[in-house]
């Protein structure tokens, strides 16, 4: 297995993307801690799914947004495992909104959740990567939203970039700790794909099916997708690969149109 022995940190894994990330690593070895802002039956089926796979879970509650919400989090992680290997920011809120319609509010909580939560979450895990020695990875999920316009997602976007520059500067600064930072840009994902999720929200078409006819692959991706990514960086298959970010969208950012 590529992950024996590691003990990894998934936020926002009580479902979707998070989710298949935390089974997937556990799968390959590792000891895995589940977070997101409430415990509820999602999130037990992800701690039962990694305790499936023969793997240690653990609960850790904490709202991103808040950095000692996050400290608070690391330090229990650690206390429960002993160190942390793998960190892999995952969880996320956003505001759908137009540019015109977009408060102050807004924006505050947006970026809370999208970049400064995922900024002192990387920060916490790297102090204490560093004061226990072997280095470890961290790694972020960022989206094609940092790199092509769509309605409604502009300050996602823009958190999204942040990330990227993020995770550079942060694989300069940590490479001489032996820490690896990469991130993952997903594409158009159906986490419909793991009950509940399925049925659709807002009560019509969701617009990941409105984005197909713009992916070459002809399909959505799926949580697995993203997973088997981080897993790359995540494992020693990703040991050369630092300050990167790994675009899995299908070849949605392939063209401006349409595929016919």
């Amino acid at each position: 297995m590529l992950l024996e022995g590691k003990k990894a940190l998934v936020t926002g894994s009580r479902r979707g993307i998070g989710r298949a990330i935390a089974v997937l690593l556990a799968s390959e070895g590792a000891d895995v801690g589940v977070n997101d802002i409430e415990r509820d039956a999602a999130a037990e089926d992800t701690l039962d799914m990694v305790k499936a796979e023969g793997r240690k879970a653990t609960w850790h509650q904490a709202d991103i947004a808040k950095v000692d919400s996050v400290n608070a989090m690391i330090a229990d992680f650690v206390k429960q495992h002993g160190r942390i290997d793998i960190m892999v920011n995952n969880a996320v809120a956003t505001i759908e909104k137009t540019f015109l319609d977009v408060t102050e509010a807004d924006w505050d909580f947006e970026v809370g959740n999208a970049l400064k939560g995922y900024f002192f979450s990387s920060q916490a895990a790297a102090k204490q990567m560093v004061k226990q020695g072997g280095g470890g990875r961290i790694v972020s999920i960022s989206s094609v939203q940092a790199h092509r316009s769509w309605p409604e997602k502009l300050v996602y976007g823009v958190c999204k970039k942040g990330v990227e520059r993020m995770t550079l500067g942060m694989a300069y600064e940590l490479a001489g700790h032996n820490i690896n930072v990469n991130a993952v840009a997903p594409g158009y994902i159906d986490s419909r794909l793991l009950p509940p999720e399925r049925e659709h929200e807002r009560g019509k078409t969701d617009y990941t099916d409105a984005a197909v006819p713009w992916i070459p692959k002809r399909r959505l991706g799926e949580p697995e997708d993203i997973a088997k990514a981080v897993l790359f960086f995540a494992s020693p298959l990703g040991e050369y690969a630092n300050g990167q970010t790994l675009i899995v969208d299908g070849g949605f950012l392939t063209g401006g149109t349409p595929v016919p």
